[in-house]
């Protein structure tokens, strides 16, 4: 029975412990080892409390994610603070860490932390320059990727999003991985007009199954898949703009070189060493060291 609960029953000058029920007594007798099962039962309300506390805002968070990443939209460091974590915004480690858990376990998700946009035009690059600024170390905006092995993640298994519907969104999925794989495949810059003949040879140039394809890229751009980046020449002098397709920072995570890779694989009917090495050429992956000497060792034993 908690102290302050104890203080309310009578006292007797004489024998304090009269009047007291056979368990009450025993523990008044001990007061020290009664004062230290107090301590603990208290510990333990208190962990459980916070436990509780905790483990309520990391579903809550689960929750936000899924719910952004089912519209593609970034999760960001500052949404999480201020929907989620509201007061609690010190404990944003620890919530995101138990949020990482349930994710893992539950889901077969995991957050990872989107790279920071890169400096691309000579005028940005020259402007980091003259301010010194240390480059940053993480985005503060987040994707949910999946943790499953590479077996579980056939399309056999995990299906299309059924809205808008399973063919849209198959379709969408497709195109932006194939456009993403284009400007991979041409050192990670695209023109328009070479864009353009791509979607011409594909019959894509004008739709993107129920919609314009403007509309479709403008939709990729809006949800990290491309960077298109417009240059206007200076103010007095002539010329026209000239427009590039970069690779955006949702498609460095969620496609990556390896699923550039697989698509191109997939097209070809398998790999062989002449289509690798072509693939890294186009991709900008220089030959390591290593790999070089192991091929001309077995070359060596051939002879």
């Amino acid at each position: 029975m908690p102290l302050k609960q104890r203080r309310r029953w009578p006292v007797n000058d004489e024998d304090p412990e009269d009047g007291l029920p056979s368990r009450q007594r025993a523990n008044r007798r001990d007061p020290d080892n009664d004062f230290d099962n107090d301590s603990e039962d208290g510990m333990d309300v208190d962990g459980e409390a916070g436990s509780s506390a905790d483990d309520q805002l990391a579903k809550k968070l689960v929750r936000y994610a899924l719910s952004c990443e089912y519209s593609r939209t970034p999760i960001r460091r500052d949404g999480i603070k201020e929907r989620v974590l509201g007061n609690q915004g010190r404990s944003f480690k620890r919530i995101f860490a138990l949020a990482q858990k349930q994710l893992k376990l539950v889901w077969g998700m995991e957050l990872r932390e989107l790279p920071v946009r890169e400096k691309m035009s000579l005028q940005e690059k020259r402007q980091a320059m003259k301010s010194n600024s240390q480059a940053k170390i993480g985005s503060g905006a987040y994707i949910l990727t999946s943790t499953l092995p590479d077996e579980y993640r056939s399309a056999a298994i995990i299906k299309p999003s059924r809205i808008p519907t399973s063919d849209d969104e198959a379709t969408y999925v497709a195109f932006y991985t194939l456009v993403v794989s284009f400007i991979w495949l041409n050192g990670g810059e695209l023109s328009e007009q070479k864009l353009n003949r791509y979607l011409i040879s594909l019959n894509a140039d004008q739709n993107v199954s129920s919609e314009k394809t403007e509309t479709t890229l403008k939709k990729m751009e809006k949800h990290g898949y491309v960077i298109k980046r417009v240059e206007r020449p200076p103010l007095g002098q002539d010329g026209e703009q000239t427009i590039t397709w970069h690779v955006g920072p949702r498609a460095k995570e969620e496609i990556g070189l390896d699923g550039v890779r697989g698509l191109v694989r997939e097209l070809y009917g398998g790999s062989s060493e002449e289509l690798e090495k072509k693939l890294n050429a186009s991709l900008g992956i220089k030959e390591s060291p290593t790999t070089r000497e192991e091929g001309n060792e077995e070359e060596t034993r051939g002879e």
